[in-house]
């Protein structure tokens, strides 16, 4: 499978009488993209606005972030967005420097972009410009069917903006291309690695109409096989604790090719979920393994994981599995609190990263303008509220938060900027 991603560098974007690219500035005609975005009838209203790189401004609420992306080949986010098909072969347009931004006043969590002060250095999404969706419900929407609403909104304008390069010859071509399973066993003698990879944690179970893989709702998903560029080129919509434009600039798949026939060979992914009990665990745990071992042939996996806590014991259950048919294994885990950690580490576990802890305090300073609503709700234990009765705080004053407040900082599939190292 051979995924050709042709990338038009945007120096600057603005809005304009029709939608294009120009001497690397994209032109929106605003009003074509909102009129195809307000057709959703769980919207009353949906608006545009766009965040530069150094401009004093922060976008809250942050539902997800995407990448700008449109497949010359088949369909875009099959199953999510357009007719089923396949992905992962061809050749994609990519606007580079670009973010589609997804506000919902109900997101929580890692939810703020800065596009200036300290925030930047901890998060890409700052750096790029930022295409901002801010959709207003209807009356009685239902919350879920609401937030599903805006994610597909995110997707169409991916697609409509990136669509505009689409005969536009590309900066910069990336080509990812690995073989067949079956005939990569006898190409090298490199070190074969495959990566385990959780798309999703069920203890925050997916909604009825959610379309996470292939537009499946993932509800009893078993390890699977999947092509790593399936996962580049927009199989993938992550449903929380990870941002979509991770899976399509996913640092370990990035990474694994990039050193791919230099000291390893990649041999493949397996997409996997966290389940909620803990047979389900054990029995993922083993299946994917055995999937590394048995169809991959790996010699060594990483894992990664999505979800809090609770997932940090399908990560140990993987090394452990993996360790026992004869594999290495490295882990990918985040932590959340400096005092407890992660909550459970076998004694023979000892190939651990961190992307860094979500609980470090950070200082914003105030901004000129705010995108997303005017005020911040805050937690109490926001390192900010001091007394738990203020239910929010201004949002264009300065905040002190958590790194982990910030969009895209802290990465569960290994894009931080940061990391921990003990002596």
């Amino acid at each position: 499978m051979r995924l050709q991603l042709g990338l038009t560098q945007i120096k600057n974007v603005r809005f304009g009488t029709r939608t294009a690219v120009e001497d690397h500035v994209l032109v929106i005609n605003r009003e074509e993209l909102t009129a195809i975005l307000a057709q959703e009838p769980l919207f009353d209203a949906i608006d545009v606005q766009i965040a530069h790189p150094g401009e004093s401004c922060r976008i809250i609420h942050v539902l997800d972030v995407v990448e700008p992306r449109y497949r010359l080949n088949g369909p875009n986010f099959p199953g999510a967005l357009e007719p089923m098909g396949l992905v992962g072969d061809g050749e994609t347009r990519v606007l580079n420097n670009v973010c589609v931004v997804e506000i919902s006043t109900h997101a929580r969590g890692r939810n703020i972009i800065d596009m200036s002060g300290p925030a930047t250095a901890y998060s890409p999404f700052g750096a790029a410009h930022d295409i901002v969706l801010i959709p207003r419900a209807i009356k009685g929407a239902d919350r879920d069917e609401y937030r599903l609403a805006i994610k597909k909104a995110g997707l169409q304008a991916a697609v409509y903006l990136a669509a505009a390069a689409k005969d536009v010859v590309a900066d910069e071509t990336k080509v990812y291309d690995l073989p067949p399973i079956g005939l990569s066993h006898k190409s090298t003698e490199l070190p074969r690695i495959g990566y385990i990879f959780p798309i999703h944690s069920q203890q925050h179970p997916t909604h009825q109409k959610e379309t996470v893989f292939y537009g499946s709702n993932i509800q009893g998903f078993l390890p699977t096989i999947v092509h790593p560029n399936e996962v580049l080129d927009g199989a993938l919509m992550f449903s929380y604790s990870a941002f979509t434009y991770f899976a399509q600039n996913h640092p370990v798949i990035e990474e694994l090719y990039r050193r791919h026939g230099r000291d390893l060979y990649f041999a493949g992914a397996i997409a996997t979920v966290a389940p909620v009990t803990a047979a389900e665990k054990q029995r993922n745990a083993y299946l994917a393994a055995r999937l590394a071992k048995e169809v991959l042939g790996a010699d060594g996996v990483i894992a990664t994981k999505i979800g809090g806590g609770a997932v940090d014991t399908d990560l140990m259950m993987i090394y452990e599995r993996a360790e026992e048919m004869g594999m290495k294994a490295a882990l990918i885990i985040m932590e959340r609190y400096p005092d407890t950690g992660i909550t459970f580490v076998p004694a023979n576990v000892n190939a651990l990263v961190t992307p860094g802890l979500t609980r470090d305090a950070i200082t914003l300073p105030p901004v000129e303008r705010v995108i997303g609503g005017d005020t911040l709700m805050l937690d109490n234990g926001n390192p900010d509220n001091t007394n738990p009765g203020i239910p929010s705080l201004p949002a264009n004053q300065e905040l002190r938060l958590w790194i982990g407040d910030i969009a895209g900082a802290i990465s569960q599939v290994g894009a931080s900027r940061l990391t921990t190292y003990t002596g």
